[in-house]
């Protein structure tokens, strides 16, 4: 399934550093498609690949939780453009 999901970024320096290590190092079969940030680093938009939006929430959460707040929703595949 994809998951999307909205990070609201109150250190974008930290986040943007803990992000990039994260994602080197991700569970088996969680993969990240997109990262998307806004200029200024305040939001970024990503999208994950997952067997579940809570196994994309607990990555986000326990990595980047502490200087954002994430919002993780399923994305509806069929009705989406560009996913594969």
């Amino acid at each position: 399934m994809y998951v999307g999901v909205i990070h609201r970024i109150a250190d974008p320096e930290k986040f943007f550093a803990i992000a990039q290590e994260t994602v080197a190092n991700l569970p088996e079969g969680i993969t990240v498609k997109q990262i998307m940030p806004a200029t200024g680093g305040a939001t970024c938009l990503c999208l994950w690949q997952a067997p579940s939006v809570d196994a994309v929430r607990y990555v986000v959460d326990e990595a980047v939780g502490s200087v954002a707040v994430n919002e993780c929703f399923e994305i509806a595949a069929d009705q989406g453009l560009g996913l594969d």
